[in-house]
């Protein structure tokens, strides 16, 4: 290569000293084989041997590059290496071993640098002062005659004395190398008295994926973290063992056949803790679930004692608060409370009679009970047990149907509900079995309207509610009515205004132009003032009269007469207790009546509370003159 400054000029010669070390180029290393390469080279400068000590950097390229595959300071990238190896120079010859770590800033050579590429070439850069320089052209690095021997081997010519210890491994034969017919019809493992032992390996970590141990009667199954993940031996009885991946490699499934009780599954949590065991019971199957905390949560029995299935769920300390039977005659189910009593009972009938349920008391005594079959005439009977002794009761067996009884403690009848001539009947009666009040599905004169009547202690009826009289009108009769909701008696009427402007306790007039409906009085001693819109100051209606289809309904209550808060203003005149009240020009307010002759017949009622100035509430006793 020609430069500007120098001319240099190198005669590289290549030498492999012994056929090992292409060997050990191409395949395994081994520490009888050096992995170095000779070099000898010729550098002159002008022309001129080269005297003295030399830098020198040397790579390993791919082809023309410009891949590198190695550089001897182990620097990174396809670029010059950045360290130099220092050489001494005798008359323009220079000799060293690429690949000799004891050089400084020499690194070994790589075997995987000859590993599937056929043509690798040297590259060299010289520095004697003048700068580093690189020597052309790569040289290809080829194979010494005695090399390509390792290309073949002569068959035979390799016996186990030429093979180092552990050569010859399970894992060291290629797959499919040895087959049935090669080994015969069985493989002894160990002998009479010597027990044998398999490893299987070809885990990651270099473990045993497979183990057979005849002294223990075990085979085990590795994963690749090189934990346990499955065991099967039988010492005494067999049993199958598969583990979790965790760091605690704890069991997950167990299934023994154990030889007193039967076969037992078992399932565990990621600790290992029991959490659900499956087992063959001789007297019948069984199965038992586990809380968290160990204790027993649930359990499926094959056979309870007497021969049937039966299911029991427990609280959090074990202990039993449902239970299922199947038999032996006829299914029940049963609930305990927490101190372990019974209070629920349920029972699938036995031979002809049908289910019955009972509920307890927090003392054990019984306070309702069901039966689908009453023994008597076959209907359903339900009763209900107070503590001292009463009941209420429910038969579906009555002749004309079904009845429901509330008896005292003395077993008094007091209320009785049943059917009679085709219609329900609800009968109430007192201390002394007198019938007081009743509830009538028709009518006294057999229509099809309900009726209800209240009697006195004699039995005398004073009140009757008829839903239907002789005109189809519902009717009430009775000698006094009070009525405690209300206290103003009105009217159904709709309200010709603005939404905003009605307001309850506002005062309304005829509306002219509207038969039978009403507008907001706007005129002072309106002379068509007809009511108070109800509701204000929370007094509502007592009795609300109408009648709907017609013109005697509406939306609004308008109270005709009794007591009514109504809106007032008082600056046409402080109002005080009894004065008369007639409309305003105020939309919808009152005001004290001062002019007699044009009072009469605008008068809305009497004032029963005062207002001395401004707008507010005053209780109106409603009289309109």
């Amino acid at each position: 290569m020609t430069t500007p400054l120098n001319r240099i000029t190198a005669l590289v010669r290549r030498k492999f000293l012994a056929l090992a070390t292409l060997v050990a180029l191409a395949g395994t290393a081994s520490a009888q084989v050096p992995t170095m390469i000779s070099y000898q080279g010729r550098v002159q400068m002008n022309n001129t041997n080269f005297g003295g000590t030399g830098q020198f950097k040397f790579a390993l390229v791919r082809a023309a590059g410009p891949t590198l595959l190695w550089k001897n300071d182990a620097s990174a990238g396809n670029t010059e290496p950045t360290s130099a190896v220092s050489l001494s120079v005798a008359n323009g010859l220079v000799m060293t071993a690429l690949g000799d770590t004891t050089l400084a800033n020499m690194t070994a050579l790589p075997i995987s640098a000859f590993e599937n590429y056929p043509d690798v070439r040297l590259r060299v850069w010289f520095n004697g002062g003048a700068g580093f320089q690189q020597l052309t052209p790569d040289q290809r690095i080829v194979s010494v005659g005695y090399a390509l021997m390792a290309a073949t081997v002569q068959d035979g010519s390799i016996t186990t004395a030429k093979l180092a210890p552990g050569v010859l491994t399970p894992g060291n034969f290629p797959a499919n190398s040895v087959s049935s017919t090669q080994l015969g019809d069985s493989i002894d493992l160990g002998a009479n008295g010597v027990s044998g032992h398999l490893d299987i390996f070809s885990t990651p970590l270099g473990g045993p994926a497979w183990s057979i141990d005849g002294a223990a009667n075990l085979l085990q199954l590795f994963g690749d973290d090189g934990l346990e993940n499955a065991r099967l031996w039988g010492p005494g009885y067999g049993e199958l063992v598969l583990r979790n991946s965790l760091a605690n490699n704890a069991a997950a499934v167990t299934l023994t056949a154990q030889g007193s009780t039967g076969g037992r599954l078992s399932l565990n949590n990621t600790n290992g803790s029991g959490r659900a065991i499956l087992e063959g019971e001789n007297t019948g199957g069984l199965l038992t679930l586990y809380t968290a905390d160990g204790n027993t949560g649930a359990a499926l029995y094959g056979n309870e004692g007497a021969g049937s299935g039966a299911l029991s769920l427990r609280n959090t300390n074990g202990s039993s608060r449902f239970r299922a039977y199947g038999g032996p005659l006829d299914g029940s189910l049963e609930l305990y409370s927490e101190l372990g009593r019974l209070t629920f009972a349920a029972e699938g009938g036995e031979g002809n009679t049908g289910s019955q349920l009972n509920m307890y008391q927090s003392n054990g005594v019984r306070s309702v009970q069901i039966d689908a079959e009453n023994g008597i005439n076959g209907g359903g009977y339900a009763a209900v047990y107070s503590g001292d002794g009463g009941a209420a009761t429910i038969s579906a067996a009555n002749s004309q149907g079904g009845t429901f009884s509330v008896y005292e403690e003395d077993g008094t009848l007091t209320t009785i509900i049943h059917n009679v001539s085709d219609a329900g009947v609800v009968s109430v009666r007192n201390s002394s079995g007198v019938e007081t009040g009743y509830l009538w599905g028709r009518n006294s004169a057999g229509q099809t309207g309900g009726q209800i009547g209240l009697k006195n202690s004699a039995g005398s009826q004073t009140i009757t509610l008829n839903a239907s009289d002789a005109n189809g009108d519902g009717r009430i009769t009775t000698q006094v009515l009070q009525i405690t909701g209300g206290s103003d008696l009105s009217e159904n009427f709709d309200v010709n205004a603005e939404k905003d402007e009605l307001q309850s306790g506002m005062i309304v007039s005829i509306d002219s132009k509207n038969p039978g409906e009403l507008v907001l009085a706007r005129e002072a001693y309106d002379a068509k003032v007809a009511g108070i819109l109800s509701g204000a100051g929370g007094v509502k209606p007592g009795m609300l009269m109408g009648q709907k289809g017609t013109k005697a309904d509406g939306k609004h209550p308008v109270a005709l007469t009794g007591r009514v808060y109504c809106h007032v203003d008082a600056s046409h005149g402080a109002i005080e207790p009894g004065d008369m009240i007639t409309t305003s020009t105020t939309p919808g307010h009152g005001m004290k009546a001062t002019n007699r002759e044009r009072a009469f017949g605008s008068i809305i009622g009497k004032a029963m509370t005062g207002l001395a100035e401004g707008k507010g509430l005053v209780l109106v006793l409603v009289n309109l003159q």
